[in-house]
Order: structure tokens, then sequence, then C-alpha cells
């Protein structure tokens, strides 16, 4: 298991050359330049501040949305939201959906006591993942996925647990709080949807006060708990720090202001679990380093990503996922570009936004996607690629179809073996193979479900989408 906190030695990662040009210009004075009393507490506010910041960046994000999407029903506290439809354009909870699986959703609260995690065993084979993460978006735990079946009760603990795990449970420790649980079941087309359907009927998430009393009979109370949002008060240019000091008092051990270097560092900045962010006590020296960390800690993470991972052909490659290391930065920007990303060798998540010269794909113009004879996605569970708007979402067609790929039913080859993807606004005389387009500008994210080792390693990489003359 992961130690709770990432050691000092992480966050010295960041190097001169993801620091944007803005950033390097708030450094501090030259060497030559003897600092004040006032200049040096500016400046260490500015370095411990933004190391915070992107350590903290996950954290405070988690804070601020979760309660949010128990509040609408995007998942329940404790227990599965279940989704038993294939998404479409009306569905706006997630980000980059999919629509080859049905899902449910868990916010987990594991503060008073653990939760339960129950995977069934499917009666007939079927791919399944259960993706257990935590606060910092890192995946604890998978259950399924290209292990196969792993029915069993699961038992999800927190960083304070001292009790005793029931000798028929696996233990899987969270090192924050709360966290998240989400199950992604394959439908192989709408024909099989309600056998899919049945299959998530199986699997089930509850306290395990619950699960103990009453077993898998346990139903959930009639008015469901909700998380209480936190309003922070703090100026908005030094928010950031309290809606984190909030997120770290909700989702960390007290513990972990002694026991661990650097959150106990923090306390220059008036930054811990026990009390928050103490904003108010605040000398002026402190509160401008601590703006200027906050700005230059932003562009740090926008710069992250355009460094991570690598394009070719025009596809961006991300495979940090659900696991970024000592590497803060980078976990920002992934939770802020690739939100609840698997890790790379269970599903892989390419992404485009340019056609084969460099240029914006947009409805405005006819594209391909031409897979060449024997050169399909090598992977062991299936491919699909799907068409978002500017938003990250599906795009209403007539036509009802919002990804492609190897489920799709009614494939046609081309004669030499090769495949052809359509991709534009106007509807075809042979749909076959069209993804439709919308009238302006779009994305598209290919779904790599269990990829295997030539995506893994590089040596397969997607073909540019081209553009027709």
């Amino acid at each position: 298991m992961r130690k709770l906190i990432l050691p000092i030695a992480a966050t010295f990662l960041l190097t001169a050359s993801v620091v944007p040009q803005a950033v390097q210009a708030q450094s501090a004075p030259g060497a030559g330049t003897a600092l004040s009393a006032e200049q040096a507490r500016e400046e260490n506010a500015y370095a411990v501040g933004l190391q915070a910041f992107l350590w903290g960046y996950p954290l405070r994000y988690y804070g601020q949305s979760t309660p949010k999407s128990v509040a609408v029903g995007g998942s329940y506290l404790n227990d599965f939201r279940r989704y038993p439809e294939l998404k479409t354009a009306k569905d706006r909870f997630v980000v980059t959906p999919n629509n080859v699986t049905v899902d449910a959703y868990a916010t987990l609260d594991l503060t008073a006591e653990p939760v339960v995690v129950f995977v069934p065993a499917l009666t007939e084979p079927r791919w399944y993942i259960v993706q257990i993460g935590d606060s910092f978006d890192e995946v604890v735990r998978n259950i399924g996925g290209t292990k196969g079946a792993q029915p069993g009760v699961y038992l999800i603990t927190g960083p304070d647990f001292a009790g005793t795990v029931p000798g028929d449970m696996t233990e899987v420790r969270m090192r924050t709080k709360i966290g998240v649980a989400a199950v992604r079941i394959l439908t192989k087309g709408a024909a099989d949807l309600p056998k899919a359907v049945e299959a998530q009927k199986g699997f089930h998430l509850m306290p395990l006060s619950a699960y103990l009393r009453e077993g898998l009979a346990h139903k959930p109370p009639a008015e469901r708990p909700m998380m209480a949002a936190y309003d922070s008060k703090a100026p908005e240019e030094i928010r950031f720090f309290d809606e984190l000091g909030h997120a770290m008092s909700q989702r960390l051990p007290a513990s972990a202001d002694f026991d661990d270097a650097l959150v106990a560092s923090f306390r220059q900045i008036g930054l811990s679990v026990g009390k928050g962010f103490e904003w108010q006590t605040l000398d002026e020296p402190t509160r401008r380093g601590l703006v200027r960390a906050a700005k230059a800690g932003e562009q740090i993470v926008d710069r992250k990503w355009e460094a991570a991972g690598e394009t070719a052909n025009g596809w961006k490659y991300t495979f940090a996922g659900g696991r970024a290391g000592y590497d803060p930065g980078l976990r920002a920007a992934l939770i802020k570009y690739e939100l609840g990303a698997q890790l790379s060798d269970q599903v892989l998540y390419p992404n485009t936004a340019v056609d084969d010269k460099g240029e914006a794909l947009t409805g405005e113009r006819k594209y391909v996607l031409r897979f060449d004879a024997g050169r399909l996605p090598p992977v062991s569970v299936f491919w699909n690629v799907a068409m978002y708007g500017s938003d990250m979402l599906f795009v209403e067609n007539d036509f009802g179809r919002y990804s492609f790929g190897s489920m799709t039913e009614g494939l046609k080859p081309d004669a030499d073996g090769s495949l052809t993807i359509l991709i534009q606004k106007e509807r075809p005389a042979d749909t076959s193979n069209w993804l439709p387009a919308p009238s302006g500008p779009f994305n598209l994210t290919m779904r790599f479900y269990g990829p295997e080792t030539p995506v893994l390693d590089g040596s397969y990489r997607l073909p540019a989408v081209k553009r027709m003359q």
C-alpha cells in the first residue's frame, strides 16, 4: 500500500522546462540580492504554497465536487447509483462518457465504518471492472478487468480503521476517508442490454454494519444521506487553499499533521488537517506568496498536461492515468483533464482533436479513420472510438450513434480487409461504418479495453484522422 502522503522529495520533480515564462517571472530576487525578513516570508509562502497547491489539487477538486454529485443523485453515499441504460447525448453527469457499458457509481464515506462491496459470480462470461479510487484520484484496487472474474466480498477500509476484517472478506485499504467506486459492465449491443442490466443488479455496496446485520437483503433508507457542501468565505485569490484545508480535514487522518513531513510543513502557511486553513491569521507577506502560488500552480498544471505522455499521428496518449507516482503536478493535470482515468494496462484513452494536416476537427469537413488490414487495435477485450463536442459530451444526432468499435453491429470491412470509418455530418448512402459528426468542432477518444503489449510499448499507434478532399 502506498504511503499516505508523497515524500517531500517528490515535490521537486517539477523542472524549469515545464514552468511557463509567466511563472518564472514571479521568482525570487537574484542570488546576489539579500532578502529582507518580509521578502523571505513571502518567498517561503510561495514555495510551500506551490507544493500544497499541486499536491492538494485532487483533494480540493473532490472536496468541492462530491457533495454536488451526491446531491443530484449522480452517485449515492455508501450505495451504488445504478444506470441501467447505455449513455446518450441526454446524459450530462460524466464527461467523456462511453455507451458500451452499463455503470454504477458510489461515493465511499469511511469516516464512521468500512463499506462492503459484493461482487457476484456471473452466470455467463462477461467483462466487468470495479474501480476503487481515493481522493487523490488514484486507483486503489481494480476488481475484474483484464484479470477476469473475481467474485467475492471486499471490505473497503479507511486510514483510521483498526478493527478486525471478517474472515470471508478481502480488505482494500484506502489512504483517504472518502473515495469512489465505479462498476462498468460490458454490453454487447442493444439486444444484450437486458442481460447486462441483470448482471448489474448483482453488484452491491453498503456499510459493514448493514451487511453484517442484513446481508444482501439490506435496503438503503428512503431518504438518502447527503454530504454538506463547503461555502468558503476566504478571499477569492486564496480561496483554493481554504477549500483544500476543508478537504484535508474531511478526508485525511488527523495523524497526518504529525507523522507526515509534507503535510506538517503546510502549517507554515496556516494549512493543516486539524484546523483547515487559518487564512484570517496570515500576515501580508505570506498572503502575497500564496496568491502567487495559486496563479503559478494553475499554469504549471496546464503545462504538465501539455508535456504528459506522447502524441502520435495527432493522437495524445497518457499512460499515467490512475497512478501518477511521485509527480504531484502530473496528478493535478490528470484530474483536470482526465478525471477518473483507469490504469493504462486496463483501459487507455488516446484523444485527438486534429486531422492529418494538424488542423482542428470540424463538422464542416469530412474525414475517414482507416485501419489497414491486420492493423485493428490490439486489445484483449474490445476497442471503441467515441465522438464528443467541445464540452466532452456526446452530441445529439438523428442516427443515435455516438461511438464506433469492435462491438458495433454490422461493420463492413473493405475488399482488401481494411476498415474505414466515415466521420462526417451528412448521412452517407451506406451508414454501416458512419460515425455522425456535429456541425461545429469535435474531438475523438479511442478506448483500448485490455490494451495489449504493442499499444503499451509504442509499436502500435492509431492512424491519423484523414481529411477528405
